[in-house]
């Protein structure tokens, strides 16, 4: 059993409630869940209201002492914006959370992840360089503990025209360097992509750079909860990872695979 430490509930584009994600978490096989809402300091649909995170952390506690079998960790999922370093450590500060994914959506004012329709006419090569150079200088903030499917630009199956290993590297390095975690996100196999968030190959530098792992389904209902978990460990394990990062208020500690 292992846990899966992102999914999202209806206080932000989720499709159930806190208590029906922990019901389906309990037939799943995991062992611990990390609820993960959006927030976002930059305004968007899909994030919840900054007034919901009293909500939010209300919910998850109230679980933790029921929870039976399944632990309960309270996360959250908050967008890297370049500017709003501090107001987002600000932000932080004031919520009790076991870890916190950091999340590039937005390439300036364009929310890449939900708008498709942009890519076409674009330079796609400038697109993947800007990308990652967001996803490094969210590592490089020391605002987060795990950054979210940090190969997110591949989504609709847009690819840049050269090769991808240079920019997976000096991630990788940069990862290692500021110490943060990676997730192994599975909803990718869902996506136009058809494949887990990060790649095969820039999994392989990841841990070339001994970087940490997680393990997140990005699940939106309690169906989608560990959602691919036997092939993503299976694969983690081929590449060379005996063990996964949990968290509890911040602090990491470790399960065998």
């Amino acid at each position: 059993m292992y846990p899966d430490y992102h999914m999202h509930t209806t206080l932000s584009d989720g499709c159930e409630t806190h208590s029906q994600m922990l019901a389906a978490a309990q037939g799943r096989g995991v062992s611990e869940i990390g609820f993960s809402d959006h927030i976002s300091v930059k305004p968007v649909g899909w994030s919840m209201p900054l007034s919901s995170i009293p909500l939010m952390v209300e919910a998850v506690e109230s679980l933790k002492g029921e929870s039976g079998a399944v632990t309960v960790k309270l996360g959250a999922e908050v967008d890297y914006v370049v500017g709003k370093e501090a107001q987002i450590a600000e932000l932080l500060k004031q919520i009790p959370l076991d870890y916190c994914i950091g999340s590039v959506h937005f390439i300036n004012d364009w929310n890449f992840d939900t708008d498709p329709s942009a890519f076409k006419g674009i330079d796609v090569d400038a697109f993947y360089r800007e990308y990652f150079s967001m996803v490094q200088r969210s590592a490089k903030s020391g605002l987060y503990d795990i950054i979210g499917h940090c190969d997110l630009a591949k989504k609709f199956g847009y690819y840049p025209s050269f090769a991808l290993d240079r920019l997976f590297e000096e991630t990788a390095r940069v990862f290692s360097d500021y110490g943060v975690v990676f997730e192994l996100n599975t909803s990718g196999r869902n996506k136009p992509c058809a494949e887990f968030y990060p790649s095969v190959g820039f999994i392989q530098m990841l841990h070339h750079y001994k970087v940490p792992v997680t393990l997140g389904s990005d699940a939106h209902k309690g169906s989608s909860i560990g959602q691919f978990f036997p092939e993503a460990v299976a694969l983690l394990k081929r590449v060379g990872y005996s063990e996964l990062a949990l968290f509890s208020n911040r602090s990491r500690f470790w399960l065998n695979l």
